[in-house]
């Protein structure tokens, strides 16, 4: 496929769809996905409470232009296809967007339409199993919700990686908050799962036995949530992603 076809193909896409941020186009009979730059970052508000709690899902984003959150992410899907994970393939990029090869069907979509089949079951297994083995070779994803994972031919495949993060935060926490956020997406669609067993597979995939015990340790964390959600008149006023950490707390201590 020449370049200078594809390059042609995309500006055309692009200038048709002047306020979309991700949007696909066919070009000879395959789909492609336009992505442009946009910046990433966290507020003071999301500094303020990870320097007050250390929860996993508030580590803050590092501060990105637009145009280096693009070059970030661009380039480590071309290093994470290079090592064998999943990803889109990027065929295009320029000053303003790049170009994606299609990377298959929405997994939530497919967990939502079948949830308690043999098939889901086999997939809520494969997908621990496919984070941890991006963690294995010592990579994060940084955005790991279900929405982020599709499926390909037979593969669950990963999406978006703009998110990047400060030097000074460890690996390990990058890699909890994933497996953090990955459990809290599944428990706040509320999808049947024995958490005991997916975190199994997600152990014995990335080798890393240690997140078990973190988990464990954050149930600790959560007195105050815990207290207020046993009045009745609480619960029917908290937001949906308090009473998702509430259930996810439950779940937890069953490991």
């Amino acid at each position: 496929m020449p370049e200078i076809e594809i390059e042609k193909a995309a500006r055309e896409a692009a200038l048709a769809a002047p306020g979309k941020e991700v949007f696909s186009f066919d070009f000879e009979e395959k789909r492609y996905w336009i992505k442009r730059a946009r910046p990433t970052g966290s507020n003071l508000l999301q500094h303020a409470a990870w320097r007050a709690t250390k929860l996993p899902l508030l580590v803050p984003v590092l501060r990105q232009s637009a145009s280096e959150a693009l070059r970030h992410e661009s380039s480590k899907l071309r290093r994470l296809a290079d090592r064998g994970i999943r990803v889109p393939s990027v065929v295009l990029l320029t000053q303003e967007y790049f170009v994606m090869e299609d990377n298959g069907i929405s997994l939530r979509k497919i967990l939502r339409e079948g949830r308690e089949d043999e098939f889901s079951r086999r997939l809520y297994r494969e997908l621990f199993e496919t984070l941890g083995r991006l963690h294995s070779i010592g990579e994060y994803h940084g955005g790991s919700q279900l929405r982020n994972f599709n499926y390909r031919e037979g593969e669950i495949a990963f999406l978006d990686f703009e998110e990047k993060f400060p030097e000074s935060i460890p690996l390990k926490t990058l890699q909890f908050r994933d497996l953090f956020l990955l459990l809290f997406s599944l428990v706040k669609d509320r999808h049947p799962l024995d958490y005991s067993e997916v975190i199994g597979h997600y152990v014995r995939s990335s080798g890393n036995d240690w997140v078990v015990e973190e988990l464990k340790k954050l149930t600790e964390k959560t007195p105050l949530l815990e207290a207020l959600v046993r009045f009745p008149p609480i619960w029917k006023i908290l937001d949906k992603d308090s009473k998702a950490t509430y259930r996810m707390i439950q779940e937890i201590r069953k490991i």
